[in-house]
């Protein structure tokens, strides 16, 4: 608790005005705002307002203790010695509850810079988003205790979801991102005839099951992204369709089809 004297100030009315603020300087609004007496006596109690002012009457000269309290932060009280006009005392309340950690790519450790780091509530609203830094590093503020979901998508990394419980207590929740497999190539039309025919190319998994189909572009590359690791098939049809196998493990997978 922080003591605060308050000169008296022009003659009027005999009450105690300010501001609720936060760390950043940002007003609190909807903050409960309560005035009490030496003997714990409450005298008047009220709510800030938009610009997280508020004002409470007092009876007259004397000590009381100014508390205030929402959702999100942690209470915060100050005494406040009141002559015989109005006496005004802001208040600044710290976070409560705080969300961070750094995004890394779980294969090296090396932070991932840029990631989309998002967060939900428990039932599904985005409450808040932003990027890693250059550390990987994300942040979100204050928040009320609950059970929320991080979810992080970053190029080149599998997307990944994580559950994080929020209490009274600042939570550091890291977030390593699996590496997304990746197979690309071109498919060999220099002796086509032009204009070249369209050129599908179709991805099998080991049961022989069509997971992703594309076209070949104008040049003959094509690429298939985000796949989980194992033994697939690359098929490209246009005249006789070519068979290629391709064994996918964590990174990047390059393989050529030639068609007859």
């Amino acid at each position: 608790m922080t003591s605060t004297h308050v000169p008296p100030q022009s003659r009027g009315g005999t009450e105690v005005t300010g501001q609720v603020r936060d760390e950043a300087d940002v007003p609190v609004p909807g903050a409960a705002v309560t005035l009490v007496d030496s003997t714990g006596q409450q005298i008047a109690r009220g709510t800030t307002g938009g610009d997280g002012g508020y004002r409470l009457p007092a009876p007259g000269r004397g000590v009381y203790v100014l508390i205030a309290s929402a959702p999100a932060y942690r209470p915060e009280a100050a005494t406040v010695t009141i002559g015989e006009a109005a006496a005004g005392l802001d208040l600044v309340m710290t976070g409560a509850t705080g969300l961070g950690g750094v995004v890394r790519a779980g294969s090296t450790g090396v932070p991932v810079m840029d990631a989309i780091v998002t967060l939900t509530d428990f039932r599904g609203e985005v409450i808040g988003s932003g990027m890693s830094g250059r550390g990987g590093e994300y942040s979100f503020g204050a928040l009320p205790a609950g059970a929320y979901t991080i979810a992080v998508n970053a190029p080149g990394y599998r997307p990944t979801a994580v559950a994080v419980t929020m209490s009274d207590a600042a939570v550091r929740q890291d977030v390593d991102l699996a590496d997304a497999a990746v197979i690309r190539g071109s498919v060999n039309v220099r002796d086509l005839p032009r204009p070249w025919p369209r050129i599908t190319v179709s991805l099998l998994d080991e049961s022989g099951t069509v997971v992703r189909s594309t076209h070949a572009g104008e040049d003959g590359r094509y690429a298939f992204h985000d796949l989980e690791p194992g033994t697939y098939t690359v098929v490209a049809t246009s005249y006789a369709p070519v068979r290629q196998a391709a064994r996918v493990g964590n990174g990047r997978t390059r393989l050529d089809v030639h068609l007859a």
